[in-house]
Formats: structure tokens, C-alpha cells, sequence
């Protein structure tokens, strides 16, 4: 088991970090090869994907197809389960952002006339961003890493592995062209603060989606729909603050989601304890 997850990992980062790699050196005027850059940046996002299909693929060949399609396709679900999943980020930003604004912190900004225009955009970018990234992560992080590590170690140490093997994977572009330019003091100090913020975050944002994905029996659509939220959630945060980066949000988030994890942890082990740990898709 330990070989094949050692596998997928290197697949996964070979496959996304070697399209930022001509992604970067694109940029950087190293090569006159013409690629175009939408389609590097698809690739690096489909990196966990395409490795998971393809070891999925070697394992079991055409019945690991097959349960990864019944995983995505399989609509029969509790409404709940697909109202934490569109809503957990959103409201939980929703909550920040309210927050910050009158309390002062930071001068945090909020502009009312943008309110109904952003969750207009939220539902768009939902739908987008779950095919774009959704899709292109969760067949390999959720549908193979792990029903794997599920099966191997206890679930709290699985969820925490899986966050730290995901956060690794999240390597930025231009950090990654700082070290092709031969700064790597520039690289370090961008990379670590970044990667302990990413960390942090990710762990409890992983408590929180292996129990969706125990609780529905191994849903790919559900954390599909759970990764592009996410990730419109931070885009609805940038639109009604007017803000391009609000990373000053980000600690107050952290802080947030460690608070849930004081529900999720224990319902992770009652799970555990109960075997309704999803070990396999198949």
C-alpha cells in the first residue's frame, strides 16, 4: 500500500509541478516553444486526477474506472450533505467578513452594492472552479489517497497526512521562479511562511471533508462541489470587500477552523470506532 500511495504522490507532483515548470519558464523567456498557458495551468491542476485515474487504472483496470465514474456521478445523497458542501466556506466568510467590518478590524472594507452581485458570481464560480479545480484534485486526493490512508492508519492521522502531502503538492509559480532565477533565500522566505499559512488552514479544512466523505459514502461529486466552493467562497470574500488579496482575513479563518475541529475530530473518531470509514471506492 505504502509503495503505491509513494507512487501516486510522485505522479501527482511530476505531473503539476512540470507544467509550472514551462509555465514559468515561459514567462522567464528560457524556451521559445509556444504552449499555451491555460492549458499548462489545467494540466498542473489535474495533476492529483490524472494520477489518481491512471493508478486507479493500473490497480484494478477497467473496474477502478468504473467506481471512480459511479463516485462522481452518484446523485442520490442527503440534501445536507450537499448544503455543507456548496455553504460551509461561504458562510463561514460570510461570519469573518461581518466580523471584521464592525469590529474595524484592519479597516476591513464592505461594499453593500456588491452583496447581490457576489453571490451571483459564487454560484458561477462554484460550478467553474468545481470543474476547473474540484474536478482536477479530488479523484486523487479524495477518491485514491485516501481510501488508502483510511485503511492503513487511524483516520485522524490519515486526514493530517493527507493535508500535509496536499499543501506540499500547492506550489506557487512565482515562488517556483524565484528558485529558477537562483534565489533560493528569496524562494525560502516566500515558500515556508506560505506553506505553515497553507498548512494550517488545510488540516482542519480536511477534517472537515473526510467526514463528508465517510458520511456519504465515499462521494467524489460532494467533494467536488466541496473544492469549488472553497475556492469561490474566497473569490466572493475579494469581490464585496474590493479587496485583490484580503490575507488579512486568513488568521480570523484559521482561527475559525480550528474551532470546528473540536466537533469534527470527535466525529472523525466516532466514525472510526463505528467502521464507517471509507477503505475503498471499489
Amino acid at each position: 500500500m505504502k509503495n503505491t500511495i509513494l507512487v501516486f504522490c510522485i505522479l501527482s507532483f511530476l505531473i503539476s509541478w512540470t507544467a509550472k515548470f514551462f509555465y514559468c519558464a515561459e514567462d522567464l523567456g528560457w524556451i521559445g516553444l509556444f504552449i499555451p498557458r491555460g492549458f499548462l495551468q489545467l494540466v498542473a491542476s489535474y495533476g492529483p486526477t490524472l494520477a489518481g485515474i491512471t493508478i486507479y487504472y493500473l490497480e484494478h483496470r477497467k473496474r477502478g474506472l468504473i467506481a471512480l465514474t459511479k463516485s462522481l456521478s452518484r446523485i442520490d445523497i442527503h440534501i445536507k450533505w450537499y448544503l455543507i458542501a456548496v455553504f460551509f466556506e461561504l458562510g463561514s466568510f460570510i461570519l469573518i467578513v461581518a466580523i471584521a467590518h464592525f469590529s474595524g478590524y484592519r479597516n476591513t472594507p464592505l461594499l453593500p452594492g456588491e452583496l447581490g452581485n457576489s453571490f451571483v458570481s459564487f454560484f458561477i464560480n462554484t460550478i467553474t472552479l468545481a470543474l476547473l479545480t474540484g474536478l482536477g484534485e479530488e479523484i486523487g486526493w479524495r477518491g485514491f489517497l485516501l481510501p488508502k490512508l483510511q485503511s492503513g492508519f487511524p483516520v485522524i492521522q490519515a486526514a493530517v497526512i493527507l493535508a500535509l502531502i496536499n499543501s506540499l503538492w500547492h506550489l506557487r509559480t512565482d515562488l517556483l521562479a524565484l528558485l529558477m532565477q537562483g534565489d533560493p533565500k528569496g524562494f525560502l522566505l516566500g515558500y515556508i511562511p506560505d506553506m505553515v499559512q497553507r498548512i494550517l488552514i488545510s488540516v482542519p479544512v480536511v477534517f472537515i471533508m473526510v467526514y463528508l466523505f465517510n458520511s456519504t459514502k465515499g462521494s467524489l461529486l460532494i467533494m467536488v462541489l466541496f473544492h469549488g466552493s472553497a475556492n469561490a467562497s474566497w473569490e466572493w470574500v475579494k469581490q464585496v470587500t474590493g479587496l485583490s488579496e484580503p490575507a488579512h482575513l486568513l488568521p480570523l479563518w484559521t482561527i475559525f477552523l480550528w474551532l470546528t475541529a473540536l466537533y469534527f475530530i470527535p466525529a472523525l473518531q466516532r466514525q472510526m470506532k463505528d467502521k464507517k470509514l471509507v477503505t475503498s471506492l471499489l
